[in-house]
């Protein structure tokens, strides 16, 4: 700006084509002005502009610039309908018709947040604005067009995703940054039912288009439906291609912690004696690589038995236990951990198996989470999008599962092997895997790997999503380094609380806005965007499995037969079995 020279009149000139709907009053600044709004021209998120002259680099001159706005607040008032008339209507039960008084003279006055300023010659070009509009400037409502240079500024040739459009303008697409996306982490917020996972497909199917490699933890299948889409999916990208993994628990190399972590994790945790044997008891009994965990614990609880019945050859306490005391009792608990883990483990297989078994997911295409460490080109490859899902598993495996998987393939991108390219995370109900101090974190290991992803993934082209409804569960460390947000609907007021204190760009008039949304609608900020927009995202139906998330139980409820399975039949019978134990127990 401050080079910028008088120009002649081109055909971007707002005197010569742009629509007039206002026009400037009252103090105006270099952030924000206020004007006098024509009946039914615009609306609040709208994007307006006006004419102006500033001075010149050397002060010496003028340059026209043009200065670009969005409508934040438009309030409604009638100077002719003053309130003691309105008051005494009331009290009285007159109705207005019956008076003098004018109901057609209504005023609008809406607030205009300041988003910058171009030259007249060049819209793709912004910069800050340094001297203050000037009052009874004629405000404009740009062409389509002009508004689409605006958003996308000097990079025309830069990979961009749709989002949707702008609330107010549906002529008028939102499109984001693809590279600073999957480079720099967004995060979406919004309470139940206010779009999130709408906007996350609508992000993942434009990320597809392009074929960047992604990983979603899915811990209540939103996603899963992707599988059904891939003829859709491959018009835009032929190479495409959709899997659906669920877990398998797997020991990698050096990865008997994951033992001791289960154990901390599911029991009230171990002694100091209980943690020396069992570390003993890895060194006697290594487990493979890629070996499943309940294999291996099989095996831990084997050598368990035979260490309580008999000691050693020489007669000596076994490796690792007390040198004095109880040492049988300590080897007691451990073993005791262990089939605390063990059978979880095994009860929380089964839940998944039996849900991935389902009428309304048995035809999907599941297959075992590949090792991460020994086969990870098998979950990250360029066009494949690798669904993990978690149902099935209660948090803290899953906080498990996620973590080993997350740090194992960064840590292959961490090292430059390219053995797996740069890869982009979805993280679906984040709060589980990340919460905050507030909600306890002792149980959640996958905090720790995602909070360094978040600080170091720029550097290794592993990028993060995280989505949530429920905000103020979140780690604030890790959202705040978000680069970038996208807020829908909110209206918890501690969440909407702690969106302010992590969004350092989001505005009083935005805040205010933000319980207001309707479904789809909310505000994206950050570097994706040039500026905070106002957005209604794009509904992709098409990518939607409607058996999930929005079942009709009434209809369900019509079509319900009796599961004639004689494993559902062996399992009733058993449990009423044990029901009729206890009573005899209590008779």
């Amino acid at each position: 700006m401050n080079d910028a020279a008088p120009q002649p009149e081109t055909a971007y000139a707002p005197e010569q084509s742009w629509r007039a709907v206002g026009t400037v009053v009252g103090n105006a600044g270099i952030s924000e002005f206020t004007f006098i709004l024509k009946q039914y021209q615009a609306r609040v998120g709208d994007i307006v502009a006006l004419s102006m002259e500033v001075p010149d680099g050397t002060f010496t001159d003028r340059a026209r610039i043009y200065v670009w706005a969005r409508i934040t607040d438009i309030r409604r008032f009638n100077p002719f309908f003053p309130f003691e008339a309105g008051q005494e209507l009331a009290q009285e039960g007159i109705s207005l018709e019956s008076t003098v008084l004018a109901n057609t003279r209504d005023q609008l006055e809406a607030s205009a947040l300041i988003l910058g300023a171009t030259t007249d010659i060049n819209l793709a070009s912004l910069f800050p604005l340094t001297y203050p509009v000037k009052p009874a400037c004629t405000v404009f409502h740009p062409p389509a067009e002009a508004v689409r240079q605006l958003l996308i500024g000097e990079v025309e040739d830069e990979r961009r995703i749709r989002i949707g459009t702008l609330i107010a303008r549906q002529d008028v697409e939102v499109t984001l940054s693809a590279p600073k996306l999957v480079a720099r982490h967004l995060a979406i917020l919004a309470m139940t039912g206010g779009g999130k996972t709408v906007a996350a497909r609508r992000i993942i199917r434009e990320l597809i288009g392009h074929g960047y490699p992604l990983l979603i933890l899915d811990p209540h299948g939103d996603y899963i439906g992707l599988s059904r889409c891939v003829p859709l999916l491959q018009e835009a990208a032929p190479d495409c291609t959709i899997k659906l993994f669920y877990p398998e628990l797997l020991i990698q190399q050096d990865g008997e912690d994951l033992i001791t972590r289960l154990i901390l994790q599911m029991t009230t945790g171990l002694t100091e004696a209980q943690s020396e044997y069992l570390r003993a008891l890895y060194d006697r009994i290594r487990a493979s690589d890629g070996e499943q965990a309940l294999s291996y614990i099989e095996r831990l609880l084997r050598q368990t038995s035979q260490d309580i019945s008999s000691p050693s050859d020489n007669g000596q306490r076994p490796a690792g236990a007390p040198s004095s005391g109880n040492w049988r009792g300590t080897i007691g608990a451990v073993s005791r951990g262990l089939r605390i883990v063990r059978d979880r483990l095994a009860r929380m297989q089964r839940t998944s198996s039996q849900m991935r078994a389902s009428k309304k997911l048995k035809e999907l295409p599941f297959e075992p989470l590949p090792n991460p460490f020994a086969e990870p080109d098998k979950i990250i490859q360029p066009g494949q999008v690798s669904i993990l899902y978690l149902a099935g598993y209660d948090h803290i495996t899953q906080c498990s599962i996620a973590a080993l998987t997350l740090e194992t393939l960064f840590e292959f991108r961490a090292n430059l092997t390219d053995r797996i390219p740069p890869f982009f995370s979805v993280v679906e109900e984040a709060h589980t895997f990340i919460p905050s101090a507030r909600e306890g974190t002792e149980d959640a290991v996958s905090l720790p790997v995602i909070r360094r992803i978040i600080t170091e993934g720029r550097k290794f082209g592993t990028g993060l999503m995280l989505i949530s409804q429920r905000p103020s569960r979140l780690d604030e460390t890790i959202v705040s380094q978000c680069n970038s947000f996208l807020i829908l609907r909110l209206v918890n007021p501690r969440d909407q609380t702690f969106v302010r204190a992590v969004m350092e760009n989001l505005t009083d008039s935005d805040a205010r806005m933000i319980p207001g949304f309707g479904p789809g609608q909310g505000i994206v900020s950050g570097q994706v965007v040039r500026f905070p927009l106002a957005v209604k995202v794009d509904m992709d139906t098409e990518l939607r499995l409607a058996e999930i998330g929005d079942e009709d139980f009434f209809e369900q409820l019509g079509e319900w037969e009796p599961d004639e399975d004689a494993g559902t039949r062996d399992g009733i019978a058993a449990s009423m079995k044990e029901v009729k134990k206890r009573r005899r127990k209590q008779d």
